[in-house]
């Protein structure tokens, strides 16, 4: 039965992607057409690429939007593996209704991105960016790069899921105090919850780690960045939406927020002159979507999604939303 479902998969390098193992591995439980692309597919090529489809595997880079408009074209289609975590770019509700099933990779990237937290609060406290635009002369040589130690402050984080957790962990090495609040009541050891205000007027950096789609577009806008500690930093490896970018500008320039640091590209860095001269201080860090980026989440995450693959294909799903 297995071997009659067709499974189409597109990504970068076709089928070179996987390791011999993984495409082997692939192969044998469905009859496979690995596709290249290196960039976003139009509608009207992606479905004459998965016409014949019963499950596909798509990446967030060649396929950024799921949803009715062009799926509504493909009736054969019943699973999709997706190469990500995050599903705010899908019409998950037009899929339910369709009875089309959708796996994800909840956990591939948990300790890369909360690493990448980390890596973020140093490289705010410690201006390790800044130190480094004096040293190249990108900045004029009297430049402050005073920082300041992790140990004692404040850490605030908004969401206890498994990245949040974890940045709780090591924020706790660093001897930090952490407070959280999350929506869904969970906790963590040597995790002190209270509710968002408390966080927000307690902490001297806080994180964010909750999806885009709990509370629409910009959960922090000027009411959060005004009830913020004076002085605090603000870390968000989740995702650019959460954060209103005008809000950010403004609370750095009234020195209320001491800097920002996103997992992404910073949405108004060209269109903003406030934006670029905080960017060229060091105020602003910007990222560019890297932190799941690392050697362990590939090798992870494509076992992962192999299997979501196979699983979709043998009518026994993983990994589902």
């Amino acid at each position: 039965m297995s071997h009659h479902s067709k499974a189409v998969i597109i990504t970068a390098r076709g089928r070179s992607t996987f390791t011999e193992a993984q495409a082997a591995r692939l192969e044998k439980t469905a009859d496979v057409r690995f596709l290249p692309a290196e960039g976003p597919i139009p509608p009207d090529d992606l479905v004459d690429m998965l016409k014949e489809a019963d499950v596909c595997g798509l990446t967030p880079r060649s396929v950024p939007s799921i949803d009715g408009s062009w799926l509504s074209r493909l009736p054969r289609l019943r699973g999709i593996a997706v190469f990500a975590t995050g599903v705010d770019y899908i019409d998950t509700d037009w899929l339910r209704a369709r009875g089309i099933a959708l796996s994800h990779l909840p956990e591939y990237s948990a300790d890369s991105v909360a690493e990448h937290a980390l890596g973020m609060m140093l490289t705010m406290s410690r201006r390790i960016h800044l130190s480094q635009d004096r040293v190249r002369g990108r900045v004029p040589p009297g430049t402050s790069v005073l920082g300041f130690e992790l140990r004692g402050k404040t850490l605030g984080i908004v969401g206890l899921g498994r990245i949040g957790t974890r940045v709780a962990e090591l924020a706790a090495a660093f001897g930090m105090r952490v407070l959280a609040c999350d929506p869904r009541g969970k906790n963590a050891a040597g995790v002190r919850l209270v509710g968002l205000d408390e966080l927000l007027a307690s902490s001297d950096i806080v994180s964010l780690h909750m999806p885009a789609q709990w509370q629409g577009p910009a959960a922090f806008g000027e009411a959060e960045l005004a009830r913020i500690k004076s002085g605090a930093t603000l870390i968000n490896v989740s995702r650019c939406a959460l954060v209103d970018p005008y809000a950010v500008v403004h609370a750095i320039e009234e020195g209320r927020l001491r800097g920002y640091a996103v997992d992404d590209l910073f949405p108004i860095a060209d269109k903003d002159d406030r934006a670029a001269k905080q960017i060229a201080e060091g105020r602003l860090l910007q990222t560019g979507h890297t932190a799941w980026y690392s050697v362990e989440v590939l090798e992870r995450g494509y076992d992962t999604w192999v299997d979501n693959i196979c699983g979709l294909a043998t009518g026994e799903p993983l990994n589902l939303v």
